[in-house]
């Protein structure tokens, strides 16, 4: 069901309905996870989902959600990365990345920091943040060894590949991202202005950085800001959806915002599950997780 809402003040999404917008998501099937699904992400057929208050990680059938595998990894697990060989999940509160094989199930644990937030694959390496103590670590995937730990300020949080170089946001009273090259491991500040981006996600070369309140578009390149769209509520996640509009959830109100990647106009805002949080596409598809809820869903386009 589409909610439209009034701009008052800060607290305010304008969503306008016309001829040429794609229409309403259909909201397709709930699949019961345990308390609190955190990180979900998807590959070859599979999603992935960090079950946070279960201290799980669960692989469901990515059509369905049918569950096709369970592995305890210990309470607080959250943001998932999913390789070839293995499956990274952060638990925050442990200050650990768990490496779980694909093949035997076996799991490896790596101390990362307290506060382990986010975790990519990129470049054949593994990278993770540490909010707490403030390290953005690269490690080796096959050793999982640390390689190398970065700091540039408080707060790292959400990590993504853009442009050539790994962009990690900020929360906090932090208003900058960073921005590392893997080739020279040379640091870059870049300020854009707005406080708390935390959540970096590349989408057509582009990055959708979530901040309080405020969803930033900025060239994925040089860093520039190219547009701020004012949402209100506490926003979480960028992902682009099946409709090739830019999807972006607020977990404080459970919903989620649809936002044209061109314009940076939004679309319209619909009502998702409780404490909407992170995306997963799967073709014409959307996976959900409703981390303030026991379930993820599908929004099909």
């Amino acid at each position: 069901m589409r909610v439209v809402m009034l701009l008052v003040v800060t607290f305010a999404v304008t969503a306008t309905a016309t001829a040429g917008n794609p229409p309403d998501p259909r909201h397709t099937r709930v699949v019961s996870t345990g308390p609190a699904p955190c990180g979900i992400a998807a590959r070859g057929g599979s999603l992935w989902v960090g079950v946070y208050g279960a201290g799980k990680l669960l692989e469901l059938d990515d059509r369905d959600g049918r569950l096709q595998t369970s592995v305890a990894v210990g309470r607080w697990a959250c943001r998932v990365a999913v390789g070839p060989a293995a499956v990274w999940v952060t638990r925050d509160r442990a200050g650990e990345v768990v490496r779980v094989s694909r093949g035997t199930g076996r799991l490896r644990r790596l101390r990362v920091g307290l506060g382990a937030f986010d975790v990519l694959l990129a470049g054949g390496s593994v990278w993770t943040t540490s909010y707490e103590t403030g390290a953005i670590a690269q490690i080796d995937a096959v050793r999982l060894k640390l390689t190398r730990v970065f700091k540039d300020g408080a707060n790292p949080a959400g990590l993504t590949r853009c442009g050539g170089g790994i962009w990690v946001g900020h929360g906090g009273a932090a208003s900058w991202l960073t921005r590392i090259d893997p080739a020279t491991n040379a640091i870059h500040r870049i300020d854009v202005g707005a406080a708390n981006p935390g959540w970096p996600r590349c989408i057509r070369g582009e990055l959708w950085v979530t901040a309080s309140e405020i969803l930033l578009k900025v060239d994925g390149t040089t860093g520039k800001v190219l547009a701020q769209v004012r949402l209100g509520g506490t926003l979480a996640e960028a992902a682009e959806g099946p409709d090739a509009l830019v999807w972006v959830t607020d977990k404080e109100r459970s919903l989620v915002h649809r936002v044209h990647a061109k314009d940076a106009v939004v679309t319209d805002t619909f009502e998702a599950g409780p404490g909407a949080y992170s995306l997963a596409r799967v073709e014409g598809a959307m996976w959900i997780t409703s981390f303030a809820g026991s379930d993820v869903r599908r929004f099909d386009r």
